[in-house]
C-alpha cells in the first residue's frame, strides 16, 4: 500500500455503506468511522457495475477520498461472487492438475478472465484455493477507479489483519454475518485453518446448515479460544447459533472501540459498530503477510 496517505476501508450490507479512514500519524487510530445510507442494495449496485444507483454510490466515495485525501482503499469482496477450496499439494504442485480443479470449479468462465490466488494453511500439505471471475468484480474496479492503489479483500483475509493488528496466534473463529451468507474462518497458532461461507434464504436455515457444513468440515467442530461474530445481522445468528458453539470458546463481539482496540475522536455512532468491523480492520493498512500467490493476485495498482 502507499504510505503517502491515508487508507480508507469500505464494507456494505444492504442499504449502508460502512467505511472508516485510518490516521497516518498514529498506530491504530482512525480518523473517522462512518456510514451512509442509500435507498438500494449497495452489493447488488456493486456486483452489477451499472445499475441506477451506482453513481450515486461512486460520487460518494470519490467525496470521502477527496476529504481525507485517501491515496489506498480496501474493499470487501462479496463472499458469494468467490469460490473458496481447500487443495492437498498433489493438486497445487502440479499444474495440470491446478488447471483441471480451476476449469471444474468455475464451469462456464472463460479461463482468461479467472483470477486464481492461493494462500498458505496450517495444514502444510494444503493450500487455500480463491477464485474470482473479473466479470462479477467490474462493478469494484469501476466504483474504485479514481484512487492510485485498490486491494479487493475477501472474507477470510479479516482474520489475517485482526492477527497483524492485535498480535493473536491463538486458536479463534471469526464469523461476519451478512444478510444473506455468513463465512466462517477458523486460526490456529497464527496461521489460516479453513475457511467457508454458508448462503442461506431465511435466517433460520441456519440451524441446519451448521451442522450440515460441520459434519464436512472438521475444524469447524474444532476447539477455538474465541469466537468473533460481526457483521449487521451478528447478534440475531448468535442467538441461533449459541447453542452450538460450546466449543469455540467466549463469544465475543467487536461493538466497541475498545473491544477493536482502536481509537477515534468520535465515541459512540448511530450505528452498530460491528456492522463496520470489516472496514475498520482494512482501514488500518497494515501490510500483509507474506503469501504464496499463483498467477493474478487481488491487489491493483
Amino acid at each position: 500500500m502507499d504510505s503517502g496517505g491515508s487508507c480508507l476501508g469500505v464494507c456494505y450490507t444492504g442499504n449502508q455503506l460502512f467505511y472508516s479512514v485510518n490516521n497516518t500519524g498514529q498506530n491504530s487510530h482512525l480518523t473517522r468511522i462512518g456510514s451512509i445510507d442509500f435507498n438500494f442494495d449497495i452489493e447488488q449496485a456493486i456486483i452489477s457495475g451499472h445499475s441506477d444507483g451506482f453513481p450515486t454510490l461512486k460520487s460518494s466515495l470519490e467525496e470521502i477520498k477527496q476529504e481525507f485525501e485517501c491515496s489506498a482503499v480496501k474493499i470487501l469482496a462479496p463472499a458469494t461472487e468467490e469460490c473458496w477450496t481447500i487443495v492437498p499439494r498433489s493438486v497445487y504442485e502440479d499444474a495440470s492438475e491446478r488447471e483441471a480443479h480451476i476449469q471444474l470449479l468455475m464451469r462456464g468462465s472463460d479461463r482468461s478472465e479467472i483470477q486464481a490466488i492461493w494462500q498458505t494453511v496450517s495444514n502444510s500439505d494444503n493450500r487455500l484455493l480463491l477464485l474470482r471471475d473479473n466479470s462479477s468484480m467490474e462493478g469494484i474496479n469501476n466504483l474504485l477507479y479514481n484512487f492510485s492503489d485498490k486491494e479487493i479483500v475477501s472474507d477470510y483475509e479479516l482474520g489475517i489483519d485482526w492477527q497483524l493488528h492485535t498480535g493473536d496466534t491463538g486458536a479463534f473463529l471469526m464469523i461476519h454475518c451478512q444478510k444473506n451468507y455468513i463465512s466462517v474462518t477458523s486460526f490456529i497458532l497464527g496461521k489460516l485453518r479453513g475457511c467457508t461461507y454458508i448462503d442461506y434464504d431465511e435466517l433460520s436455515d441456519l440451524t441446519y446448515l451448521w451442522n450440515l457444513y460441520a459434519e464436512k468440515l472438521s475444524w469447524m467442530r474444532g476447539m477455538h479460544e474465541n469466537t468473533y461474530v460481526f457483521g449487521h445481522y451478528g447478534k440475531s445468528v448468535i442467538d441461533l447459533l449459541n447453542a452450538f458453539w460450546h466449543d469455540h470458546g467466549s463469544i465475543r463481539i467487536p461493538d466497541t472501540l475498545e473491544a477493536m482496540k482502536v481509537d477515534a475522536p468520535e465515541k459512540t455512532y448511530g450505528f452498530r459498530l460491528e456492522s463496520a468491523f470489516p472496514a475498520i480492520m482494512m482501514s488500518l493498512n497494515k501490510e500483509m503477510a507474506d503469501n504464496t500467490l499463483h498467477e493474478n493476485y487481488n491487489r491493483q495498482t
